[in-house]
């Protein structure tokens, strides 16, 4: 009986040391000022206007330096939208203290021209993108009836360059564990695939991106944009799971809320979140 308890105990411990304590960082590489609020919450005032941000989510742990999307930096972008106190993403993660050689995985939300757009600026990291995320932006959105609408065709040639490089790494589902203790999630249909993590640890968080563009959207359970408007239930439920995975909505962290730098500790550009 003593042996036994011993080996559960020598299990738990060793499934604990496993799993990374990690840290998260939110680095806001832009401002994007006087947003129309009803293309990020649905269902709200068309007059309404809010300033948002341009964000990257640093993890780190077990030896990994792991991005949350890989933000934008070419240069069609800054025409079409209005994109103010700009840093290269990889000029921003510097402010955190890493290289941009030192990122050693870049997980994409989605492929949307400023999430994918600089999967280029870190030479030395794994892609990490939806398998079918992947296989939709590279062939059917492109034919008769499909949908390309913010997906940049540079930064859909750098993924299949990169693939080609053996340099990605293509997610295939929902729940699925890509680092230990971290997690990736689908459902919420921003994009024809795109995914969310889940980090776990004494306090776990969820990464949202844009499946939620604001707290706003969790506080009033509205759907942020999605690939078609008969996506939009599925959007609020899986905001719900985001919710019951982290463990509280103050866990999960939006996409484009620059509230995310009010409600954490922030030096400059940097939030310390966990």
């Amino acid at each position: 009986m003593k042996r036994l308890l011993l080996a559960a105990i020598a299990v738990t411990l060793l499934g604990s040391a496993s799993t990374p304590e990690y840290t998260i960082q939110a680095i806001r590489y832009a401002n994007s000022p006087g947003d129309p609020v009803a293309e990020l919450v649905i269902g709200a005032p068309k007059d309404e206007k809010i300033d948002t941000v341009y964000v990257l989510w640093l993890i780190r742990g077990g030896g990994r330096n792991i991005l949350f999307d890989s933000g934008f930096h070419r240069q069609r972008w800054f025409k079409e939208w209005t994109i103010k106190d700009y840093l290269r993403p990889d000029e921003a993660v510097r402010l955190a203290g890493v290289k941009r050689e030192d990122v050693t995985d870049v997980v994409i939300s989605h492929a949307h021209w400023d999430h994918m757009g600089g999967i280029d600026l870190f030479p030395r990291a794994n892609i990490w993108i939806q398998k079918e995320e992947f296989r939709y932006y590279t062939a059917d959105a492109w034919q008769s009836g499909g949908n390309h609408d913010g997906i940049d065709p540079d930064d859909v040639q750098q993924l299949v360059r990169l693939n080609t490089e053996g340099r990605l790494r293509l997610v295939d589902g929902d729940n699925i564990e890509i680092f230990p203790g971290i997690r990736a999630y689908v459902g919420a249909r921003h994009t024809f695939a795109s995914q969310y993590l889940g980090i776990d640890g004494r306090s776990p968080f969820v990464l949202a991106s844009d499946s939620v563009y604001l707290y706003r959207n969790l506080a009033e359970h509205r759907a942020s944009a999605t690939f078609s408007d008969a996506d939009y239930p599925a959007n609020i439920k899986n905001q719900e799971r985001m919710i019951q995975l982290a463990g509280s909505p103050d866990r999960v962290v939006p996409g484009h809320d620059a509230l995310q730098f009010v409600k954490f500790p922030t030096h400059g550009r940097v939030a310390q979140i966990k």
